[in-house]
């Protein structure tokens, strides 16, 4: 592992390598005692290998498996007597499986579990981890509802305020006057379609009544009649130029796109689309022709936590991942990596304690002074990722090849009194094909 990591040995020191220590120097303890049997620390997660967020759980789990090979061969390489399994569960991007899930995984003595991904499985299976003595680190919910302080919920990602004032900035930018949302009707959609709005509407848009759906859904026909009529009548109101739309969903964006491609729908071709960290660089997405057609037609651009991707240990991480899966990560993957790190590390230094309230202020402490392949974990009062940036990304066209990629198009950054957003060539347009950074 890398030098940063090495200078951290001391907090990896289990309770049996401070009696080989103490043997060594002779202190206190009796020659005849027996040599330390080896310890497991038993961990859980909570994946989405299936569903709704299946790009993202395939690309997350690989994540979590290195960060198990890097933190055994570790551990070894120092003497440590401890190691780290993983129990890894798939909860299908559904609030009622994760909860079955968690409490399969209680019963199996787990008390630190990494997920779940999204904000409503956590928001389904939070009660019960508060009230159980279950500590949760998710990677990826952000909903601004969660960020409760003193729960047992930690989030080694911002939540959605920033996402939002992210993507109000550049609506705004772009020229947009109105934008009509349209939303999954779960607590993260309903989270975030809020703030957009509220930032949206201080710069001085407006933010339309838009359209909420069931998550379940794959048939969009009555919503995409019912957003055709809404932004015909901004268009009316504004112009094409000035109206965009907000789509806050997962990776039923693709059976979206590809009704909203239909004739039938045309008005929506028109005008400009933004997108969410929900829809972020996914690969279903891309791999969808119709889809992603309509993605490069409409522009679709998506804001998603960037963590520090400039630094040297992401990019390993990332080819690491990038190598499993074949494809590159998002900065919500490469966080997993770290909190398994950081968990580890305050877990052992507790002498693997029973008592939530000393493990919780362990992993506060030690994601404090930890920098990892993200950079700096520091977390909030509520838990939740402290520094942040975002990263906006959008489907461009690889003609040659007849193929669609994610291409980097702008940074948001949050400066102490306002953000700033830098372009990668130019503001994003429809129509423009753009080449990774």
């Amino acid at each position: 592992m890398e030098a940063t990591i090495r200078k951290r040995a001391t907090k990896f020191r289990t309770f049996s390598t401070m009696i080989i220590l103490l043997l060594v120097a002779g202190v206190g303890v009796p020659a005849c005692v027996p040599a330390p049997k080896p310890t497991e620390l038993l961990l859980g997660a909570l994946v989405c290998r299936t569903g709704e967020l299946s790009s993202s759980g395939e690309s997350s789990e690989a994540a979590l498996e290195i960060a198990v090979k890097d933190i055994n061969g570790y551990l070894s390489s120092i003497g440590g007597k401890a190691s780290v399994r993983l129990i890894a569960e798939d909860t299908e991007t559904d609030p009622a499986v994760a909860l079955e899930k968690l409490k399969g995984l209680a019963q199996k003595g787990t008390r630190v579990i990494i997920g779940p991904q999204s904000s409503a499985e956590v928001e389904a299976v939070k009660a019960y981890a508060d009230k159980n003595g279950l500590l949760l680190i998710s990677q990826s919910s952000t909903t601004t509802s969660l960020a409760i302080p003193g729960d047992n919920v930690f989030r080694f990602c911002p939540d959605d305020t920033l996402q939002a004032e992210a993507t109000a900035r550049l609506m705004w930018e772009d020229g947009m006057k109105a934008v009509v949302p349209i939303w999954r009707d779960d607590v993260w959609g309903v989270s975030l379609s809020t703030a957009t709005k509220r930032s949206f509407e201080e710069l001085g848009g407006n933010v339309l009544d838009g359209i909420r759906y069931d998550p379940t859904t794959d048939d969009f026909s009555a919503q995409l009649e019912s957003l055709s009529l809404e932004v015909s009548q901004a268009i009316a109101q504004y112009g094409a130029d000035a109206v965009g739309v907000h789509l806050m969903a997962f990776e039923e964006v693709v059976p979206l796109f590809v009704q909203a491609g239909q004739e039938q729908h045309a008005i929506l071709s028109t005008v400009k689309w933004y997108g969410s960290d929900g829809t972020a660089r996914s690969n279903a997405l891309v791999n969808n022709t119709q889809a992603a057609r309509f993605a490069v037609r409409t522009g679709f651009p998506n804001p998603i936590y960037r963590g520090k991707t400039e630094v040297e240990r992401y990019g390993l991480i990332e080819a690491q991942i990038q190598e499993k899966i074949g494809r590159p990560p998002t900065a919500y993957d490469v966080a997993a990596y770290d909190a398994l790190w950081v968990v580890t590390q305050a877990y052992l230094a507790t002498g693997e304690t029973d008592d939530i309230e000393a493990l919780k202020k362990a992993v506060l402490h030690t994601a404090g002074s930890y920098i990892g392949a993200t950079g700096r974990t520091s977390l909030n009062e509520a838990g939740d990722r402290q520094f942040q940036d975002y990263g906006f990304w959008a489907v461009g066209e690889n003609v040659d090849e007849e193929a669609f990629q994610w291409v980097y198009v702008a940074r948001y950054r949050r400066g102490a009194s306002e953000g700033r957003l830098t372009y990668e060539t130019k503001p994003f347009q429809p129509d423009d094909v753009l080449s990774n950074p």
